[in-house]
């Protein structure tokens, strides 16, 4: 806690005038020039109270010695523990500069176009639990410093009689330094979400005063710097690279190119990286849903906000039920007027309808698997594994590569396309085509729609968390039905109708499968840390 220098009352940092104000006489003061007594003793430490959430061991730190009666990272109404400790100082810090009353304003953007969100995710009173937290970030300093490089150009000719290439030394120094690559130190805080909401101003960074803190939360750091340190050096290489490519391809040498690894870039340019903590300001809320956790977070400088909302099943069944009532009459009447036909064309709208929904699940299946497996965010990845993680963001510049890597989705789905279009072509309803070649074409259709479905569903049994979701079975078994329908009874309007209705009700139920499935996609497990806070992480790799 700091005394105001006047009355001896807390003060707290006051967002809107980016000062330190008294709640008693109103005094307020820069934070530079208010600093405890043990701040001035130790320069690298400054004396904290961390708060241990006893739920999910969560640590954030605060300047007030006040327990919270919430947890922000589990959503738990507990009571946290405390303690007094000694935590390293940033090096930076960008103070809030959004209050929270524009941070929910903010959300509220994002909730207007959510419809189908539940409808606590905008009550008031969910909405004023919003937390503005500082959160620890690694900001990188690339330093590119070499007397002399040596790299090999090479030039190719092509000629009747063959080619020919030739290969020149190209040599000099380089100098350069880049900064502002900034990465979120806390297991905690999502990759994706904290990507979401960037940019920071880090020209608009300060120098670390502990009483910045004052009134805030700070979460603490428990991701070492060298889980991301590869993404700015390589990013540092690909400028000189780009710059060196330019220099030496100039003139009569046009053609020359460089070619040159991230690795020996390294080594040429002699790159070197050094990670400086800071923290950022991060508006917070999260929602207990089910036993998981939904996160709203909203930059505190910016107002960018960003969050993964789930979808409410409630109102998904009114939305259903009030699009039959809309559409019952006039699909009635239409039905009334064209008998012979009407059945038909229904067949052939619900088949497209599953054909659609049945994409849908293969892909949202195909996310949900490198979701599970943490391999998009590189905190989590580090933690479960103990590997850096590193993305080939290359990969796909080949067009072997990609193929080699998206081959079964491509031959899939070129089969299926293939499908799709042969159908669309056999329409009876719109090019007269003779009734047993349309049936063909459906069952067709349908074997395609049906081998799709199955594939979704054998990857969804591979996923740890998703076993009980089976709805797509329900369409996998509508599609068999009608299917069986078609063989039987193809020539009865009737029977048509029903293998028509029965499609709908497949789409109808594999649809709640897929919200199922978003709706753990946007929400996330509580971080139960069996009670080691983050400090103690953070004191193992000596952050």
């Amino acid at each position: 806690m700091f005394a105001c220098k006047n009355c001896g009352g807390n003060i707290i940092y006051d967002i809107k005038s980016g000062k330190l104000v008294c709640k008693h006489c109103q005094s307020s003061f820069d934070p530079e020039n208010v600093t405890k007594e043990n701040d001035s003793v130790d320069y690298d430490y400054f004396e904290t109270t961390v708060f241990t959430c006893p739920q999910c061991g969560a640590a954030i730190m605060c300047e007030d010695n006040e327990a919270s009666s919430f947890c922000t990272y589990c959503s738990s109404s507990t009571v946290l523990t405390s303690r007094i400790s000694k935590e390293k100082k940033p090096s930076y810090i960008i103070p809030f500069t959004k209050t929270k009353a524009e941070c929910i304003e903010e959300y509220k953007k994002i909730t207007k176009k959510a419809i189908f969100a539940p409808s606590e995710f905008r009550k008031d009173s969910q909405l004023d639990k919003f937390k503005a937290i500082y959160m620890p970030y690694w900001c990188y300093e690339v330093t590119q410093d070499s007397n002399m490089f040596d790299v090999t150009g090479t030039e190719r000719y092509d000629e009747q009689t063959g080619s020919m290439s030739s290969f020149y030394s190209i040599n000099g120094m380089v100098r350069g330094k880049f900064t502002g690559i900034c990465k979120d130190a806390s297991y905690n805080f999502s990759d994706d979400l904290s990507e979401r909401i960037a940019p920071f101003h880090i020209k608009e960074k300060k120098k670390f005063y502990p009483s910045y803190l004052s009134g805030f939360y700070a979460d603490v750091s428990d991701v070492p710097s060298k889980v991301y340190e590869h993404e700015p050096i390589k990013i540092a290489n690909e400028v000189a690279r780009e710059v060196l490519q330019g220099e030496a391809a100039r003139g009569e040498f046009s053609n020359v190119k460089v070619y040159l690894s991230n690795d020996q870039a390294t080594e040429q340019f002699n790159t070197t990286v050094e990670a400086k903590k800071a923290l950022f300001p991060v508006w917070f809320l999260s929602f207990k849903q089910n036993k998981k956790v939904a996160y709203v977070t909203v930059n505190g400088q910016t107002g960018k906000a960003a969050s993964d909302l789930p979808v409410s099943i409630m109102k998904y069944l009114i939305a259903v039920l009030l699009a039959t009532l809309v559409f019952f009459v006039p699909s009635a009447y239409l039905f009334f007027l064209f008998w012979e036909r009407a059945p038909f064309v229904f067949m052939d709208l619900m088949l497209l309808l599953s054909a659609f929904v049945f994409v849908l699940y293969y892909f949202e299946i195909k996310r949900m698997q490198i979701i599970e497996t943490d391999s998009e965010d590189a905190g989590k990845f580090y933690r479960k594994y103990g590997v850096v993680y590193i993305k080939n963001k290359e990969k796909h510049k080949s067009l072997k590569n990609f193929y080699n890597i998206y081959k079964t989705d491509i031959i899939t789905f070129a089969m299926y396309i293939v499908i799709v279009g042969i159908y669309i072509w056999s329409f009876t309803s719109v090019f007269g085509i003779s009734d047993y070649f349309s049936l063909i074409t459906k069952m067709i259709f349908i074997v395609g729609n049906i081998v799709l479905a199955l594939i979704g569903f054998i990857r969804s049994i591979s996923l740890k968390n998703t076993s009980n979701f089976y709805g797509i079975l329900v369409g996998v078994a509508s599609l068999v039905i009608t299917t069986l329908i078609m063989l039987l009874a193809y020539s009865y309007a009737y029977a048509v109708l029903a293998g028509g209705v029965f499609i709908c009700i497949g789409c109808f139920v594999t649809v709640m499968d897929l919200i199922r499935y978003h709706n753990e996609l946007s929400t996330r497990k509580p971080p139960y840390l069996k009670k080691r806070g983050g400090d103690v992480i953070a004191d193992s790799y000596n952050m």
